[in-house]
């Protein structure tokens, strides 16, 4: 299973109870081709380009290009395709 969350709960008044406080939205676009492995997290306000691969468990809290493989959590690039990332991409 994935999770693709475009909300999440506004917290930011500490006068007013975090339930009542509603929530916070943000559009999610995914790219074509895009393979999401089991159990990542894609939050709101994100976008992935197309022919990425987001790992295992990932949790994608920033845009991604297209064309990249990212991993971890937060969700980071380790590669783009058909190279790895050098260590100032890190």
């Amino acid at each position: 299973m994935v999770s693709i969350r475009d909300h999440d709960h506004a917290f930011s008044s500490t006068d007013v109870s975090i339930v009542d406080q509603g929530r916070e939205t943000a559009p999610i676009r995914i790219g074509d081709n895009v393979w999401i492995g089991g159990k990542a997290t894609i939050t709101k306000g994100v976008s992935i380009g197309s022919n990425s691969v987001i790992g295992a468990h990932a949790v994608v809290v920033r845009d991604l290009p297209a064309d990249c493989v990212a991993v971890g959590i937060p969700a980071r690039v380790i590669r783009h395709r058909g190279s790895k990332v050098s260590s100032a991409e890190e």
